[in-house]
C-alpha cells in the first residue's frame, strides 16, 4: 500500500476473550462499534484504538442480546457519547438487557431495529449494509437469540467484509436463499467458530480469503470446532484467531485490506 493518498479505513477485531467486538473507523474518522464483548475490557481496547480526547462514537450495533456481545456495550454507553444504536429489538429478560434499554432511554439515544436493506453511511464510499434479519424482529420472542443475530456487510471500494455475529446455519441458509451477494474477502466467522455455523454452502457463497475467529483462550465450549477449521482450510482461507493473535487489525485503501 505504501504512502496513503488519504487516511485508511481501519477495522479492529478486538480480543475480548470469549465474545465479539469489532471497531470500524472510516477515513473521515466516523466510528462504529459492533458488539462489546463480555465485560469492561472493551474500554481499554477503545482507549487504544481511539485518540484519548475522542469520547464520541457514531453508532453502536448490538448484534443480539447475549452477554458476550452486550455487556461491554453497557460500559461503553456509560463512558461515551453515542449518536445512534442499531439492534434486533427482540424480547430478552436478562438484567443486562434491561439496563441497556434503560440507559438508551435516559440518554435519549436514537435507536433503530435492524432489518434487511438498512444502510449506515460512514463516509464517501464506506457503507455498512444490514443483510439480516430479513424482516424486523421488533418485540419478537425467540427461543434461540442467535437466530436474531444481525449480519452486515461493510463496503469500501473493492473491499467487502462480512460480519455475522452469532449467526448459525439456519440464518446462513436464509441469507443464501435471499439471493443477496455474500461474496467477501474477509469473513468474521459465525458464533466463535462453533460447529453450528460456517456451513460448507455458506462458505461457498462467501468465498473468503481471510477468516477471523473471535474466541477466548481455552474456552469451555471447545470453540473453534475442528470441523469449522477444516472447512476453512479446504477453501484455503487464511485464519486469524483472537485467542492466538490478540487484536486483529486491518487497514484498507479502496483496493485491498492489509493486516497490521
Amino acid at each position: 500500500m505504501g504512502g496513503w493518498q488519504q487516511a485508511p479505513l481501519k477495522i479492529v477485531f478486538f480480543d475480548v476473550g470469549q465474545g465479539n467486538s469489532v471497531f470500524i473507523e472510516a477515513p473521515n474518522k466516523n466510528q462504529i462499534l459492533i458488539d462489546g464483548g463480555p465485560g469492561s475490557q472493551i474500554l481499554n481496547k477503545l482507549g487504544q484504538a481511539m485518540p484519548f480526547f475522542d469520547r464520541d462514537i457514531d453508532a453502536l450495533v448490538l448484534t443480539h442480546p447475549d452477554a458476550d456481545h452486550l455487556n461491554g456495550l453497557i460500559d461503553v454507553l456509560k463512558k461515551y457519547k453515542v449518536d445512534k444504536i442499531i439492534e434486533p429489538c427482540v424480547v430478552d429478560s436478562s438484567a443486562a438487557y434491561g439496563e441497556w434499554n434503560k440507559l438508551i432511554e435516559e440518554k435519549k439515544i436514537y435507536k433503530t431495529c435492524a432489518k434487511f436493506g438498512q444502510k449506515i453511511k460512514l463516509d464517501k464510499g464506506v457503507e455498512l449494509n444490514i443483510l439480516y434479519p430479513l424482516q424486523s424482529l421488533e418485540s419478537k420472542s425467540l427461543k434461540n437469540t442467535n437466530d436474531a443475530s444481525i449480519a452486515a456487510k461493510l463496503f469500501y471500494g473493492e473491499n467487502k467484509i462480512l460480519l455475522v455475529g452469532d449467526a448459525e446455519e439456519k440464518t446462513e441458509y436464509q441469507l443464501i436463499n435471499s439471493g443477496v451477494d455474500l461474496k467477501s474477502q474477509i469473513l468474521q466467522v459465525g458464533h466463535h467458530g462453533s460447529k453450528s455455523s460456517t456451513s460448507e454452502n455458506f462458505l461457498k457463497a462467501v468465498n473468503p480469503e481471510i477468516a477471523i475467529i473471535q474466541v477466548g483462550k481455552n474456552n469451555r465450549y471447545g470453540h473453534p470446532a475442528q470441523e469449522v477449521l477444516g472447512r476453512l482450510k479446504n477453501i484455503s482461507a487464511k485464519i486469524f484467531r483472537t485467542d492466538l493473535d490478540g487484536d486483529i487489525e486491518f487497514l484498507c485503501d479502496e483496493h485491498n485490506c492489509e493486516s497490521q
